[in-house]
């Protein structure tokens, strides 16, 4: 029994040897995931790049084709602001820009305009999305802005605009909404922020029943809205147009039936 005992002591109070290398292999082990973490956070993507949800340029000119509710569209790739949309298909929303007063898409050569974010920057953002909580221009103007403004025969205003002032406790105050005469006689809604840094001027129209166009511009360019609606809407028009599918050669065409 003794000799039993000493020996199971003797096993217990063995000393296990580990590999030499193990310990500096485990610290090396440690830094290397250390710094691989520490560089993912300072320069790698974020999560919005990985999902293409942050804001990424492209100077390709490809069409892209997408649909939003019942809006068909085949929009160039250097329209778009984010890679997500360059995937095309059908779409809850996507988020065009472009620059003023042409309208020109997204080159490198002037990527630092397109960056630009001061009172002045030429850039217009454009968004289409498929809705069902926005009302045509005429109601939309009776029915939510005019019992919110402080006049609702508004005052003369400036490129051929009438001009009205929301009451501070609305959920507008801090802009001034600007009436002129749009497509077909229906009006023109602008609202704009009197507050910087923000200055935009933000308008809504409506494409079809359950899709909207939403876009927005500096302050700054107030002057110019009319062409800038116009040019809006027709280039909204060329990205439908592009998608229809194009009509066979005339050779091909079936003669019609006698």
């Amino acid at each position: 029994m003794a000799t039993r005992q000493q020996t199971n002591r003797s096993t217990s109070d063995e000393v296990v040897e580990r590999p030499p290398w193990l310990i500096p292999l485990l610290v090396a082990s440690g830094v290397i995931v250390f710094a691989a973490i520490f560089l993912w956070y300072y320069v790698g993507p974020t999560t919005e790049e990985i999902l293409g949800t942050a804001p990424e340029s492209t100077d390709r000119g490809e069409r892209v084709h997408i649909s939003i509710g019942d809006v068909q569209l085949a929009v160039p790739a250097n329209f778009t602001r984010f890679s997500s949309a360059r995937s095309g298909g059908p779409m809850e929303m996507v988020d065009l820009h472009a620059l003023l007063p042409e309208f020109d898409p997204f080159t490198e050569r002037r990527r630092e305009d397109f960056d630009r974010s001061d009172a002045q920057s030429p850039v217009i953002h454009m968004r289409i999305e498929e809705t069902t909580a926005v009302l045509a221009a005429q109601p939309r103007l009776e029915l939510v802005y005019l019992p919110a403004v402080t006049n609702r025969t508004g005052e003369p205003g400036p490129h051929g605009l009438r001009h009205f002032v929301f009451r501070n406790e609305t959920g507008f105050s801090g802009q001034d909404m600007y009436v002129g005469e749009g497509p077909a006689g229906a009006p023109a809604l602008l609202l704009c922020s009197r507050d910087e840094p923000l200055l935009w001027c933000r308008r809504e129209i409506l494409l079809s029943e359950n899709v909207v166009l939403r876009y927005r511009y500096k302050r700054a360019h107030l002057a110019d809205w009319k062409t800038i609606d116009n040019q809006a809407l027709a280039l909204i028009a060329l990205f439908r147009d592009n998608a229809r599918p194009a009509d066979p050669p005339e050779e091909l065409r079936l003669a019609p039936a006698e």
